[in-house]
């Protein structure tokens, strides 16, 4: 069995049934919710495309791209190339897509899709 990761505050452990039933403090439900992307070697926040080493480090950074000024982990995972979900354009890195203008995004920048 692999590790489940809290995707708020990073822990690791070792099920998804302990993980659910533990208190997180950085959860707006105050309980841990698993990062659905894998356990990776690096992570990628989804709003301004920085990687770190670890979900936990990601986590504990300011983000000046996201509404809630953390980083979000990027549940896709670390890629050779993004892609825009709203308009299928393709870029070599994360931080490359999310700095460009979309026209067919509602928000006029590029989402990755996951």
């Amino acid at each position: 069995m692999t590790d489940v990761i809290c995707k708020h505050c990073g822990m690791q452990f070792r099920d998804l049934r302990t993980l659910v039933s533990n208190f997180c403090s950085k959860s707006p439900t105050k309980k841990h919710e698993a990062f659905e992307g894998c356990v990776q070697t690096e992570y990628i926040c989804e709003c301004c495309g920085m990687k770190f080493r670890d979900l936990r480090t990601l986590l504990s950074n300011f983000c000046s791209q996201s509404s809630t000024k953390k980083h979000i982990p990027f549940e896709g995972g670390v890629k050779s190339e993004y892609q825009c979900k709203y308009c299928g354009q393709k870029f070599k890195d994360l931080r490359t897509l999310l700095a460009n203008f979309c026209s067919k995004s509602p928000s006029k920048t590029h989402k990755p899709l996951r």
